[in-house]
């Protein structure tokens, strides 16, 4: 049997016997666990079915090679260069990636688990939306509406992902009609067509649209803390913060449009989330960002529009970022402080405040010594166990959307009071809108805010490729180009008819 056969003998099996893990509820919607498998009738036989195999959709982005690590502090920023130990690394994954070295082997095989991943991701939201209008009468209240939209920008979000991985950007795409990736909005055995860029574009806007409309029945923001002890049999519409939610579907519709280009709809939006006013910026006075005290809040949770919860975060934080061992190890991802003074300006009169930086009052790093310093984003211990703001990796956050505002503004002034604005909340001096005063001055103040706020985030290396950036700061990969910002399909996909 050859592979391709293979594979159609799994998908046809998948699609007949067992479609979705069924999860068990409970008293917390943050800690189901799964329970069963289970036929798609009876999987989608109730309301309940329903929201099981949603929270299943999360549970699948929040596992390593997707949101929980590869596509935010993981593979993302190993590409970006931001962990200065992979430069001496030639012996593990991420010093290979690090060096954009595709064909090499285990950087292959990871490349692959991501693509798998998000299609595994995209295969269940669309068992979601299989026949869920014609089920609708089992619905009551806003379920339906909220089942359907997250399932919707979950499968939008996805796909946008991969379009960001495995294609070139807007800028650098060699021909309009070049073919990028499949976008699956039903399940097949037979292999998927690639589709052009802007068809992948529009797709993706379409399911969020409509998502955005289905979600606009429940636009509440219940903040994480205040939920994380709740008791309630109905939590299905609270947490969230934790789910793509109604400003979530606004703020990747800002990131989708920017991607392609479209600045007017990317403000537009923008705009909107920041203007509800419902994701307050942390508050620098007196956050406490003490890893170990049971209010930590080292990663600024009220800013979240969208984050994944995971509950083992942990055991990866202490695998990755050191946050209770006392020497560095191979695996670890760190950088210096040297660089880090770099990124965050330290020298300069007024940047010594910022709350993201090296000032011992922020503690959102972690210095064993000059030549190794952690993050403690993702710090898990202490007493601050039973923290819920100890438990999230962030997806979108509020700066993004000031950030996004900047680049799209009509006028540049527009754009500087768009930044001043992260700015002022971070501690540090405002720009003065007569210094920065071009597009290219205002775009080299966005990238240094971008590497400042968002480092073991994921989001610096999607700025440097939509920007085509060809020298990446700190890089052992040397010169940038369409080959080093473009993942090769697995080669699976090859033989199995993708084209």
């Amino acid at each position: 049997m050859n592979i391709k056969e293979f594979k159609m003998h799994l998908l046809r099996a998948f699609c007949v016997v067992l479609v979705l893990s069924l999860f068990s509820s409970c008293n917390k919607w943050l800690d189901v666990h799964p329970s069963t498998q289970t036929t798609e009738s009876q999987q989608f036989s109730s309301q309940q079915g329903y929201i099981d195999a949603l929270i299943g959709v999360y549970q699948q982005m929040a596992e390593n090679d997707s949101y929980g690590k590869e596509l935010s502090f993981g593979m993302m920023d190993v590409l970006a260069q931001l962990y200065l130990n992979k430069a001496s690394q030639t012996a593990n994954v991420y010093g290979q990636l690090a060096r954009y070295n595709y064909i090499d082997a285990s950087v292959e095989a990871s490349i692959a688990r991501v693509w798998s991943k998000q299609y595994n991701i995209i295969a269940q939201s669309n068992y979601i939306l299989k026949d869920i209008d014609n089920n609708r009468q089992l619905f009551t209240g806003v379920y339906y509406n909220l089942v359907k939209g997250e399932a919707l920008a979950i499968r939008a979000m996805a796909h946008f992902d991969l379009l960001r991985l495995f294609a070139p950007s807007l800028t650098a795409l060699p021909s309009a009609g070049q073919k990028t990736i499949p976008y699956i909005e039903a399940f097949s055995v037979q292999p998927s067509r690639a589709l052009a860029f802007q068809e992948v574009i529009d797709r993706i806007v379409a399911d969020l649209k409509e998502a955005e409309e289905l979600l606009s029945v429940y636009p509440r923001i219940d903040p994480i803390a205040a939920n994380a002890g709740s008791t309630s049999l109905e939590l299905f519409p609270m947490f969230r913060q934790n789910r793509l939610n109604y400003w979530a579907t606004k703020a990747i519709l800002a990131r989708v449009y920017l991607y392609n280009n479209n600045k007017e709809e990317a403000l537009t939006y923008a705009k909107q989330v920041i203007d509800s006013q419902l994701f307050p910026f942390a508050n620098g006075s007196n956050l406490n960002t003490n890893p170990a005290a049971d209010n930590s809040n080292t990663i600024f949770s009220s800013e979240h529009i969208f984050s994944i919860y995971r509950s083992d975060l942990k055991l990866l934080s202490d695998e990755l970022f050191k946050t209770e061992a006392t020497t560095a190890e191979a695996a670890d991802l760190f950088t210096t402080e040297a660089i880090l003074n770099g990124i965050y300006e330290r020298t300069l009169t007024g940047y010594g405040s910022d709350i993201r930086g090296l000032e011992a009052s922020a503690r959102r790093w972690n210095v064993f010594n000059t030549g190794t310093v952690f993050s403690t984003k993702y710090y898990v211990g202490g007493t601050g166990v039973n923290n819920p703001n100890q438990r999230l990796i962030p997806v979108v956050r509020l700066p993004e959307m000031y950030y996004i505002a900047a680049e799209a503004s009509p006028s540049i002034a527009e754009g500087v009071a768009y930044l001043n604005t992260v700015r002022q909340a971070r501690l540090i001096p405002v720009l003065d809108p007569a210094i920065v005063n071009t597009a290219t001055l205002l775009d080299n103040e966005l990238f240094k805010e971008y590497r400042k706020e968002f480092y073991a985030e994921g989001q610096l290396w999607f700025y440097y490729k939509r920007k085509n950036t060809l020298t990446l700061q700190n890089s052992v990969g040397g010169t940038m180009s369409n080959a080093k910002y473009v993942f090769p399909l697995p080669q699976s996909e090859i033989e199995f008819g993708l084209n």
